[in-house]
This record gives C-alpha cells, sequence and structure tokens, in this order.
C-alpha cells in the first residue's frame, strides 16, 4: 500500500472501532437516552462545522460552490445513490440475522456516520496534506475524533456505523491520491475555500442531527469540489 493512504488508513480503523464500541452498548441504550446523545452530537458536530468555516474564504466561492454543487448532486441523486446502497447492506444484514431489530437501520446509521466522517475540514486538508507532504497527523486526529463520536451514533443508530470505515478509506484515500498527483493545482487558496464549503456542509449534518432541519447533504457533498475550478477562474477575473 502506498504510503500516501496510511492516513486514511488509520483514519478508517479508529472509525471503525468506534463503532464497534457502540455497538457493544447499543442494547444499554434506550430510545429516549439515544435520541437525546444523538442531538448531542448535533451539537459537537454544529461545533465543528462553525470552527471549520472561521478558517475564512469567499463568500462569493463558497455560495457559487454550494449551488453548483448541490445542482450537480441533485441531478445524479447522491443522496438516494447512498441510501440504496444502504438499504441493500440492510436486507443482506436482516437475512443473514432474521431481521433482528437490535441491529438498526443500516442505512441511517451508515449514511449520518458518513456524512460526519467525510464532509469536514479536517478530512478534506488532511487529506491533501497526506497526498502533497506525506504528512498524516491531521487525518489521524481527525480519527480519534470519528471514534469518540461513532460511539454513541452506533449505540443509537445501529450496525451500519461501523462500516463507515469503508467509506472513509475509499474518500480520503482518493482525494490523498488525486492531491499527490495534482499537487501543484491545489493552491493555499483552493485549499482554503475547499475547508470552508467542507465545513458548511458539516454544519448541515449537524442541523439534521438535531432535527432542525431534514437536507440531503449526500447530494451537497460535490460543493466541497467546486472551489478547485472556481478559484481559478474568479483570480483569473479579478474577482479574488
Amino acid at each position: 500500500m502506498p504510503v500516501v493512504l496510511l492516513g486514511a488508513l488509520i483514519n478508517a480503523v479508529e472509525a471503525a472501532v468506534g463503532g464497534l464500541i457502540g455497538l457493544v452498548f447499543k442494547s444499554h441504550v434506550s430510545d429516549d437516552l439515544g435520541d437525546f446523545l444523538l442531538k448531542g452530537q448535533g451539537l459537537c458536530v454544529v461545533l465543528v462545522g462553525v470552527q471549520g468555516m472561521a478558517s475564512g474564504g469567499s463568500i462569493v466561492v463558497v455560495t457559487l460552490a454550494v449551488a453548483l454543487g448541490s445542482l450537480v448532486g441533485y441531478l445524479i441523486d447522491l443522496d438516494g445513490a447512498v441510501n440504496r446502497l444502504g438499504d441493500w447492506a440492510q436486507r443482506r444484514l436482516n437475512a443473514a440475522f432474521a431481521g433482528s431489530k437490535r441491529l438498526g437501520s443500516f442505512s441511517q446509521g451508515f449514511v449520518n456516520a458518513t456524512l460526519f466522517c467525510c464532509t469536514g475540514a479536517m478530512g478534506i486538508v488532511g487529506s491533501l496534506q497526506s497526498g502533497i507532504q506525506l504528512d498524516h497527523a491531521t487525518l489521524i486526529a481527525k480519527g480519534l475524533i470519528d471514534l469518540v463520536v461513532c460511539i454513541p451514533f452506533a449505540a443509537t443508530m445501529g450496525i451500519g456505523v461501523p462500516f463507515v470505515a469503508v467509506s472513509v478509506f475509499v474518500y480520503q484515500g482518493v482525494l490523498s491520491l488525486l492531491a499527490a498527483a495534482l499537487g501543484g493545482l491545489l493552491t493555499q487558496a483552493v485549499i482554503t475555500e475547499i475547508a470552508v464549503t467542507g465545513s458548511l456542509l458539516l454544519l448541515a449534518v449537524g442541523l439534521n442531527l438535531l432535527k432542525l432541519t431534514d437536507l440531503k447533504v449526500a447530494n451537497m457533498l460535490p460543493a466541497a469540489f467546486m472551489p478547485i475550478a472556481l478559484v481559478p477562474v474568479m483570480t483569473a477575473l479579478g474577482l479574488l
């Protein structure tokens, strides 16, 4: 395995460990307690998103990125694709375990854990650092946060949460490999805008967990990568 993927791999293992720990305690978590814990994690996700957005960035770039990225995500229906994958896995699990309700909803756990672990600024910036500088410290630190958050996620939402390790490794691994190949094109300005846009999406995840909104955040994921094209164009036009 290329060294560039080491950070993504460690982060994925940390997230899986958190999910497995949560499953051990799932039977001890009532519905009311689970809902309460989940809302508490929603507040933490909002905090992480706000902290990421505080790093700067251009309102114009972020606004255009969200508009264009949401359009792309809506047209290809990323949210539907992720949920169909989760539903397929749920059917397989139900068949294997005779529909045990203790497993929880695979789709709910997998989708929410994936959105948390894959949309924040730390995941994006950390992957870029792994790819360009072979510095995995940010992804390893992010993995510790993922581990802690995945414990109550799995305790309340079930078997789908530990499988977030697959999403984390694939997503951050691809970003790391792209960063290694295209490092010269990813200027600091581009990285900043990507981080801020990703943090805005993470804020949306937190609001969903608090049940204040019901946004299909998966359909907005392409927005995080729009700054790669938008920043050079707007810089050339003298708008940045």
